[in-house]
């Protein structure tokens, strides 16, 4: 980690100070939406081998966890700036049904890895603990933060926060004021736009199953095809579980991080299609 990077600070206890919770609004319709996980395309070949996300041990609250963004597939790898020729590092998505996680195990309104590796630490109020962030651990309150933070699905999918937003928060209310500091790193003509310092990150305790669950997979192109020559173990386990797949194109030499928009574009489209984003 860099050392002009700071870790949020964790209570290591459940917190008093959930401010954000009360401006949640309720009864929003869909009360759940699609959870995107993006991982390697090295890793999600284990995950398709064995049929299903494995819960693994999480450095940051101490159990067995696998991590989703809601709707947005928000990313940004680890030395994911260096250029590759491995077709392997570069992002593959997987777009789960929320019912995959029925009962989340938390929901928080940021990537929390990103907190602890001290990513926000530019706009992090430092007396502001990671656990005074945390959502109620339900579909409900994912979409009732979206629709009171961003006012429309559209807006969040791009991390545009509603320009009124701090209207009537007082400023003693430090939570709040915290994670409207740490969302506008995400918005649209920040230096350098961080779609996780935004995308709404629910946690399950248990494995997820692949089969009936994904909606979509999005796949470096290269890696199913090549000049004629099919990854034909590969596809037929992805038919065999029912995951339809769109693709990105792959180049060689380039960086993980550089498909972010590519990827945003053919997951917005799908969607649109399917009537969840105008």
């Amino acid at each position: 980690m860099s050392a002009d990077l700071k870790p949020m600070k964790r209570r290591g206890a459940p917190s008093k100070q959930r401010q954000l919770r009360k401006h949640a609004q309720r009864g929003v319709r869909p009360a759940s939406l699609p959870l995107v996980h993006v991982t390697a395309t090295g890793w999600a070949r284990e995950i398709v081998e064995t049929k299903q996300l494995d819960s693994r041990p999480c450095r940051i609250f101490g159990r067995r966890l696998v991590y989703f963004f809601v709707l947005r597939p928000a990313y940004r790898s680890r030395d994911g700036d260096a250029k590759s020729h491995q077709i392997n590092r570069f992002p593959f998505v997987f777009l789960f049904r929320p019912e995959a996680v029925p009962d989340p195990f938390h929901v928080y309104p940021f990537d929390t890895g990103g907190a602890a590796d001290g990513i926000f630490s530019e706009e992090a109020d430092e007396f502001v603990f990671l656990e005074d962030f945390e959502l109620e651990p339900s579909h409900e309150a994912a979409v009732g933060h979206i629709a009171w933070a961003f006012g429309s699905l559209e807006e969040y999918f791009d991390g545009n926060l509603r320009h009124d937003l701090m209207e009537g928060v007082p400023i003693h209310e430090t939570v709040t004021r915290g994670f409207h500091d740490i969302a506008r790193l995400a918005r649209i003509g920040s230096n350098q736009p961080d779609k996780r310092a935004s995308a709404v990150e629910v946690a399950a305790s248990h494995n997820v199953p692949l089969s009936g669950n994904v909606l979509l997979a999005v796949v470096p192109r290269q890696y199913l095809e090549d000049d004629g020559s099919e990854n034909t173990s590969f596809l037929a386990q992805l038919r065999g579980l029912g995951i339809p797949w769109r693709t990105y194109e792959w180049q060689p030499n380039t960086a993980p991080n550089e498909f972010q928009d590519e990827i945003s574009r053919i997951v917005r489209r799908f969607y649109q299609e399917e009537k969840i984003l105008r």
